[in-house]
């Protein structure tokens, strides 16, 4: 999925920018807890009874609405409603499928038809019965015409047939088997019926609930004003009481609001989406009592090479020897700060379907040399260019203007040149990089990125279907192998049969470079020393951290 915004999960989105989340200057007046005109409280002022524990974790933005399907673009909101909801499903820290509100469902041999049964004595955090109409209600807000939120999310549950037998069984029935898509949507946050019932889209979009919801995750929303959400452990949490009991999570404006938080010891976390310079890691890393963790999104940067319309990339020699002539690590840290898995991998490593063994981010300049040759490119003895049947090997790197993206495609220029390849980078604003280029695919590369989301299943990205606009193969590549790989593993629900799709089409991958990967960036956590949790794995949205929240520890 080709990201304007990487912490948010739809099914296609042309164009790439990766942490660009704009943060809300002011919240909604529907969502501040207190009466109009009257002063918010200081982040003190939220009595705790003696003898519980507190977390504090800050985040840069604001809140808008706590409600799963309108949270797709608003980090915050993705944060509080992932503490607050519970969907049919999780997704584990490789990507396979975990069980929430139901166990792993029951499939039927042709793939399409999932049976979930709901857990025994489920309970709204107002202490109402779950129920499997719940799940029916929430489907059909997705897709009714007037829908407001995600039209990705909309558009994938298009077609699906929703039945609910009794009151603990929901039956969903695909029109094709996909086997990415419980993974991908069956994770959303489920909505209780008996409190939105009769509300037509907008009713729903401006709902009080939005800022008052109730769930069935690990915690309960209890206040909220412009300066903070405090919420307290779910006793009934399906998969056991949070150990922490008050989780707050505290609004802060900027990287300087952070620092001085972390520094007055009145936040214990904060996950910086935003991007860090070298100096704000330097500044991080003095405020003494804090851990850090960079935790991998299955994001990955991809230098696109334009298999369809720029000629000396339809050689697959000649693109496989633009990947041997990266050294990834060295771009890594010297255009994103070590923040990143350097890899050459289209399947995220840390991922199910991932095989380290086929992953081979070194470069080779030498090898890579020897290819080019071998395809009919050599040196001009006078100008250093490549040549071949009197055409000079040049190209144009398009990229948006992020810094980091700008900074990246300008040392893959760098290490192309000594082979003999000439690249200039051009930049550009998001929107125009996507209208004039992407979506056309008029440019000979681009430098962009890729969001997987919560199944490995590359599909969207390299099926040769998938070439032409809006479609996610903005290399244009075509291969008949790879294609009937990528049919296999998202059509079959046997997960030894998916992973030999996958591990096979790593192989190829390597082989046939139908572009070049570069990377998974992390994001930085801040977190402090006395607080412990199991470990996070790959991130496939921001709030993915929030997997195991209930399990986290104070002291």
């Amino acid at each position: 999925m080709l990201r304007a915004v990487a912490t948010s999960r739809r099914a296609l989105v042309s164009g790439a920018i990766l942490f660009a989340a704009a943060v809300a200057a002011v919240v909604v007046a529907v969502f501040l807890s207190l009466p109009e005109g009257d002063p918010p409280p200081p982040p003190t002022a939220v009595a705790t009874p003696p003898g519980q524990s507190v977390y504090v974790e800050g985040v840069v933005g604001a809140l808008q609405r706590v409600n799963p399907l309108f949270a797709a673009d608003n980090p915050v909101d993705q944060d509080l409603s992932r503490l607050v909801f519970a969907g049919l499903l999780r997704v584990g820290e490789d990507g396979r499928l975990l069980p929430d509100l139901a166990p792993l469902p029951d499939i039927s041999e042709d793939g399409r038809t999932h049976t979930f049964r709901l857990h025994p004595e489920l309970r709204w955090h107002d202490g109402a019965p779950v129920r499997s109409l719940d799940v029916a209600f929430t489907i059909e807000q997705i897709v009714a015409p007037d829908f407001r939120g995600d039209p990705h999310l909309r558009e994938a549950w298009q077609g699906v047939e929703v039945r609910t037998p009794d009151l603990r069984t929901v039956i969903i029935r695909l029109p094709v088997a996909n086997a990415s898509f419980l993974a991908r949507f069956a994770t959303v946050g489920i909505l209780p019926e008996h409190l939105l019932q009769g509300l037509d889209g907008a009713g729903l979009f401006d709902a009080p609930f939005n800022a008052r919801p109730v769930g069935a995750g690990p915690y309960r929303l209890e206040s909220v004003n412009h300066l903070e959400a405090v919420l307290s452990a779910n006793p009934r949490y399906h998969l056991g009481r949070p150990h922490i009991d008050v989780f707050t999570v505290r609004f802060l404006s900027d990287f300087a609001a952070v620092t001085h938080a972390l520094e007055r010891g009145e936040i214990d976390g904060v996950f910086l989406r935003q991007p860090l310079t070298r100096d704000q890691l330097d500044e991080l890393a003095a405020i003494e009592g804090f851990a850090h963790q960079d935790l991998q999104r299955a994001v990955s940067l991809v230098f696109y090479l334009n298999n369809g319309q720029a000629a000396y990339f339809r050689d697959p020699r000649v693109r496989s020897a633009v990947s041997l002539a990266l050294d990834r690590g060295a771009l890594v840290e010297a255009a994103l700060l070590g923040l990143a898995t350097a890899s050459s991998s289209a399947i995220p490593p840390g991922t199910w379907a991932y095989d380290p063994s086929l992953d081979n981010p070194p470069g080779d300049p030498e090898a890579a040399v020897a290819l080019l040759a071998e395809a009919g490119w050599h040196k001009s003895p006078t100008t250093g260019v490549l040549v071949r049947q009197g055409n000079e090997f040049r190209l144009t790197i398009r990229t948006d203007n992020d810094p980091r993206h700008l900074a990246l495609a300008r040392e893959v220029a760098s290490q192309l040149e000594p082979i003999g390849i000439r690249a200039n980078v051009a930049s550009t604003s998001f929107t125009v990089l996507s209208r004039d280029f992407i979506a056309p695919r008029t440019f000979d590369a681009a430098l962009a990125g890729w969001d997987q989301g919560a199944d490995p299943d590359p599909y969207l990205a390299w099926h040769s279907s998938q070439a032409a606009h809006p479609g996610g193969n903005v290399a244009g590549y075509g291969g008949i192998i790879i294609d009937a790989l990528l049919e296999r593993g998202r059509t079959t629900t046997n997960p030894l049969v998916r992973l030999d799709s996958y591990q096979q089409f790593q192989e190829l991958w390597q082989r046939e470079s139908p572009s070049v990967i570069l990377a998974y960036p992390h994001i930085r956590y801040v977190r402090s020393t006395t607080v412990s949790s199991p470990p996070f794995g790959v991130l496939f949205t921001p709030a993915d951290r929030f997997l195991n929240v209930h399990l986290w520890r104070i002291g």
